[in-house]
């Protein structure tokens, strides 16, 4: 008989080995069952230690996975600090598990209607300093998709939402927060917030607004509304990293278009 779990979404600032190690331990919670749970790898580059970049990134592309999925979110320069609590958020019927330092601000943000947050209060026999993305994060994320959270009632303390977030995290960002492995520059601007009149400049340089890559000539620069709705710097057949010799922090600027 054919069983349907949701998915198990990894989101990090890191790689292997450690995204295995994480992946051992949910399949060490799952046992016999562990076939029957897909585990998707959506980023496992977000910006190192930049919780903001990591907020507006995971708000961007979580929308693609249906309800009911599970996240497990780790950009966690605090790890094993006193300040920064282990915890899980409901949004827009998702699950995210990860630390609560802001990470799940904007997830927050775009689904506020019936949100719910929850401290981890669970801890496992053994929990490492420094990698609860493994001992932590992923038998909770684990049990999540197994059955929708029954069962956890001791080992989560209900928390209000907003101490999930981090409200001092503006809502867009004019700065680069990921590129990607063609030297497309990610910025944090939603695209439906700019609007029409505007030009956006990177080192000075006025990009074109376009509709996709081939609406300028081959080696040009671009800006144009990516794939989830951020505004994202590129070039025709180009690398626009190398092109303006910028990276991930590095600003742009809005610039509104004046009418005669």
């Amino acid at each position: 008989m054919t069983r349907s779990f949701p998915p198990i979404v990894l989101f990090c600032d890191f790689g292997l080995p450690y995204t295995g190690q994480m992946k051992g331990r949910m399949a060490a919670e799952w046992g016999a069952d562990a076939a029957w749970f897909p585990v998707v790898d959506l980023m496992h580059d977000v910006p190192a230690h930049d919780i903001r970049a990591g907020s507006i990134l995971l708000a961007a592309h979580a929308g693609d996975f249906p309800e009911g999925c599970v996240f497990v979110c780790v950009v966690d320069p605090g790890v094993g600090t006193q300040s920064r609590k282990p915890g899980v958020v409901l949004a827009g019927g998702r699950w995210f598990v990860g630390p609560l330092n802001g990470l799940f601000e904007h997830v927050l943000r775009r689904w506020p209607e019936g949100a719910r947050a929850w401290e981890i209060s669970w801890r496992p026999p053994s929990l490492s300093a420094s990698f609860h993305g493994r001992d932590l994060f992923s038998p909770i994320a684990a049990r999540l998709a197994r059955d929708g959270g029954a069962g956890l009632d001791g080992d989560l303390r209900e928390v209000n939402a907003r101490q999930a977030g981090n409200g001092d995290f503006p809502d867009d960002l004019a700065e680069i927060v990921y590129v990607d492995g063609f030297g497309n520059l990610m910025t944090g601007l939603r695209w439906a917030t700019l609007g029409d009149g505007f030009t956006l400049q990177a080192r000075g340089r006025a990009l074109a607004r376009a509709r996709t890559f081939a609406d300028v000539v081959e080696g040009s620069l671009l800006v144009y509304e990516n794939a989830v709705g951020l505004a994202e710097i590129s070039a025709n057949r180009g690398n626009a990293r190398k092109i303006l010799e910028i990276g991930v922090g590095s600003g742009v600027k809005i610039i509104p278009e004046t009418r005669d």
